[in-house]
């Protein structure tokens, strides 16, 4: 479950960031410039896809151990390479669409 949630997360944490950002305006910056308080929103976008990162290799980990075979980690791990795949390439596409 924790690795169907790698794209999901990240937004959804830097989304409310912003959201809360753009509502109390802490700083007093111009909130209607799309790059306002940027490094706050990456930062937590990013902080959240790395604990979410360290509870799947955790929760991996553990499921290895109990296990003792690498055919219960298949779909977990799968599932995580292909979120971060289109994670990448959503990323790369919204790039080329905006010229970048």
């Amino acid at each position: 479950m924790l690795a169907s949630l790698i794209i999901a997360v990240p937004m959804l944490f830097g989304r409310l960031t912003e959201a809360i950002l753009d509502t109390i305006n802490p700083a007093n910056v111009d909130v209607t410039q799309p790059l306002a308080y940027l490094s706050e929103i990456l930062a937590w976008g990013f902080g959240s896809l790395g604990v979410l990162l360290i509870a799947l290799v955790s929760v991996l980990v553990v499921l290895r151990i109990r296990t003792r075979s690498f055919k219960a980690l298949r779909l977990p791990v799968l599932i995580a390479v292909v979120q971060i795949v289109v994670g990448i390439l959503t990323l790369w596409l919204s790039g080329l669409a905006d010229g970048s």
